[in-house]
């Protein structure tokens, strides 16, 4: 039995390098969950497609509704401890994991609040 393809207006086939893209970037069990850049050198694009990937969102990415994706945030801190730990993660990319996990457990404020109380007669004596 012949399989058939049923495609609806606008959706774009993928090829079997951009299906695997999809799921090194979107499946939070990959080495290279959420990031572009890695997984698509992962699975074989060049270095300045990868850096571009997303920038740039190829008809065959945006179809995929990747974009709208609801995170569960059990996922996310799951995401940052593993860059964190990761050896091949750059320190730069380790500090901002660390400064959104604090955040995130309310151990550091986004700005400081200052209040202060101004006897405006005195000012102006």
């Amino acid at each position: 039995m012949k399989t058939q393809i049923v495609r609806r207006a606008n959706q774009h086939v993928t090829d079997p390098r951009q299906a695997a893209f999809k799921a090194a970037y979107y499946d939070p069990e990959s080495r290279t969950y959420s990031n572009a850049y890695q997984s698509a050198l992962a699975v074989g694009y060049s270095e300045s497609t990868a850096k571009d990937l997303l920038h740039n969102r190829p008809a065959w990415l945006s179809d995929f509704g990747g974009f709208e994706k609801i995170f569960e945030p059990e996922d996310l801190l799951r995401k940052l401890s593993n860059i964190i730990e990761d050896r091949d993660v750059s320190t730069r990319d380790k500090l901002k994991a660390i400064e959104l996990m604090m955040k995130n457990r309310g151990m550091l404020k986004d700005r400081i609040e200052l209040s202060a109380r101004l006897n405006i007669q005195s000012v102006l004596d």
